[in-house]
């Protein structure tokens, strides 16, 4: 695996985009934010517990999975897919810093980015995945579930939220150029095996059930809840929860294109 690797760095043009554009900061951690990691995750979830007023840590865990998910897939996915330079983001070479104004942001340690020969893009994405998801989130998702007892299948489902509003709006919505988004995408969420993750199955495969409506528009809802109701002043539901009574009707589910 290692022989396709060759070490680059981004460009400035693109490390900004990222900077700007995802949780990805070049800046020091500041002196009084928290460094999520799995040493001090139980004390990061009683702090969080309070800020958020959250009357579980079960609904603490679910709530820091969202926040962690998103500042960590957006820059590392988007920078595979689209600029093709894989960033390093497993626990050794990354952390998450919380700050006390409930800011997300993702460090990176060692700023060396990693491409591959022709014909070795394959061998070379699943490198950056499973350090991404085996190395980094699975971790995360283990520590979380042992402290708090929340099932990992919705931390699971927070990830594949994310990934599926990168891949099928966000890039979209941007007019990205790249051959490359829907192959990774289905790769990701439908066909990558249970390595890359940790794991005997990929846990993203089956988050969401699809229903295909009358129009033939194949819609999707969550399986489990992210259990953001419960926090004091949250939205009642998210759009494609499995607990929003118009799901019931498949008017609210969030269309898909992932069989197209």
């Amino acid at each position: 695996m290692e022989s396709c690797m060759v070490l680059q760095m981004l460009n400035d043009v693109e490390l900004q985009f990222l900077i700007n554009n995802s949780a990805l900061t070049s800046e020091a951690a500041a002196e009084d934010s928290w460094l999520v990691n799995r040493e001090n995750l139980s004390i990061v979830i009683d702090d969080l517990t309070e800020r958020l007023q959250s009357p579980q840590r079960v609904i603490t865990a679910a709530q820091l999975s969202k926040n962690y998910s998103f500042a960590l897939l957006v820059p590392i996915l988007y920078s595979m897919t689209v600029f093709q330079k894989g960033i390093d983001a497993s626990g050794s070479n990354s952390f998450v810093e919380l700050s006390k104004e409930g800011v997300y942001s993702l460090h990176i340690k060692e700023m060396s980015f990693e491409s591959f020969e022709p014909g070795e893009r394959n061998v070379w994405r699943d490198n950056i995945l499973q350090k991404l998801f085996k190395d980094n989130l699975s971790l995360l998702h283990k520590s979380l579930s042992t402290l708090t007892k929340i099932p990992e299948s919705i931390l699971w489902e927070n990830v594949a939220s994310y990934i599926y509003w990168l891949y099928e709006f966000r890039l979209r919505q941007e007019d990205t150029v790249s051959p490359f988004i829907s192959e990774d995408f289905r790769y990701i969420v439908m066909d990558a095996p249970g390595s890359v993750f940790g794991k005997d199955y990929n846990p993203i495969k089956n988050c969401f059930k699809f229903i295909e409506k009358e129009d033939k528009t194949i819609v999707r809802i969550r399986k489990t809840c992210c259990l953001t109701y419960k926090l004091p002043g949250s939205p009642v539901f998210c759009g494609d929860c499995r607990l929003n009574p118009v799901n019931k009707y498949d008017t609210a589910c969030k269309p898909t294109h992932i069989f197209g």
